[in-house]
């Protein structure tokens, strides 16, 4: 079709009385447009009939990179199902000469279109249309559509930052110069410390020194409290051992005590037993009156007798169980 004027385009779809009805889908050309029609249609592989033979795949390529340079790829066949993550199919080394005599080569990658990316959008909305050479050539929609979608991406080249760091590093550091008369009265913090592998000089030896007998007084208090620790220890355990020999001195005089409070108890008894028996006899040399109040005196010393004797024996009970207790408390310490 060649245009023969630039007058406006009129629509090619011929509505019918009713509204929204299309009467024709025929295509018409535009005004003052005529269909041009091939003289002689050559085979394709992209044919409407071949592409159902085939997968169409749709490539997005930088500028400068041609078909001999993609020719040179070795591609990996990428999965049938979509992945939501790109994958690399393939590399791509091209020689690209910049300014002047200098080349520069640049690496490129071909990937699969993730739904994530920024053109995906695009590449996946467009829609192929390939040649029928039964209707003379004309353009149709493929019937299978884009199998896959891959971009051709360039690698960013980082430039390495060693070169730039050995130059930073051989060159001299000037010295500064400052202005005549100026003296130093403020020193930082950590100025006179001194740097491994250098000599001190001036006031650095004085820190040093300082330092030196800092370090020295440190030691020494160490020491000394490491040896107040060892005193206290030996101090308590003499503590120790003095409580357990007082203790068993106290169970041996508890003994002793109990021995000459029973030899005293026993007197007393044999003391009053003899008074007794002294009085039942004055009693009985007496009227019969006072016999009736010595018999009763009689019972009376008797009971208490036999009060003494239950408190003597709850004594002793409660005696043997304190020291069996304490004995039983020792062994288990």
């Amino acid at each position: 079709m060649a245009p023969k004027s630039r007058e406006n385009v009129n629509s090619d779809i011929e509505s019918s009385d009713d509204e929204g009805v299309i009467k024709n889908l025929d295509y018409k050309p535009p005004k003052d447009f005529s269909i041009y029609k091939s003289k002689k249609n050559t085979a394709s592989v992209f044919d409407v009939d071949e592409t159902v033979k085939h997968e169409l795949w749709l490539i997005r390529v930088p500028e400068g990179v041609s078909n001999e340079d993609l020719a040179t790829m070795s591609i990996t066949l990428p999965s049938s199902t979509p992945s939501k993550e790109k994958v690399t199919l393939a590399t791509l080394k091209k020689k690209e000469i910049s300014s002047g005599s200098s080349s520069t080569t640049t690496k490129y990658q071909l990937q699969t279109v993730s739904p994530e990316s920024g053109f995906a959008g695009e590449m996946m909305a467009l829609q192929p249309l390939v040649p029928d050479a039964s209707k003379g050539g004309r353009l149709v929609q493929a019937p299978l559509g884009i199998h896959q979608h891959l971009a051709l991406v360039a690698q960013p080249s980082i430039p390495s930052g060693a070169p730039l760091a050995e130059e930073i590093l051989s060159r001299p550091i000037p010295k500064r110069e400052q202005p005549e008369g100026l003296k130093m009265r403020f020193k930082v913090s950590g100025f006179d410390t001194q740097v491994p592998g250098t000599k001190l000089s001036g006031s650095g030896k004085e820190f040093a020194a300082n330092w030196a007998k800092v370090l020295e007084k440190r030691q020494r208090d160490q020491e000394e409290e490491l040896l107040r620790a060892q005193e206290a220890m030996e101090a308590e355990d003499e503590v120790d051992e003095a409580a357990e020999d007082i203790e068993e001195d106290g169970d041996e005089y508890t003994q002793e005590i109990d021995t000459v409070v029973e030899a005293i108890t026993t007197n007393e008894e044999e003391e009053e037993e003899e008074e007794e028996e002294e009085e039942e006899a004055e009693a009985r040399t007496q009227s019969p009156i006072k016999k009736r109040k010595v018999e009763s005196m009689d019972v009376d010393i008797s009971e208490s007798k036999k009060v003494k004797k239950e408190k003597k024996e709850k004594k002793d009970k409660k005696d043997k169980k304190e020291k069996k207790e304490k004995k039983e408390k020792k062994e288990k310490n």
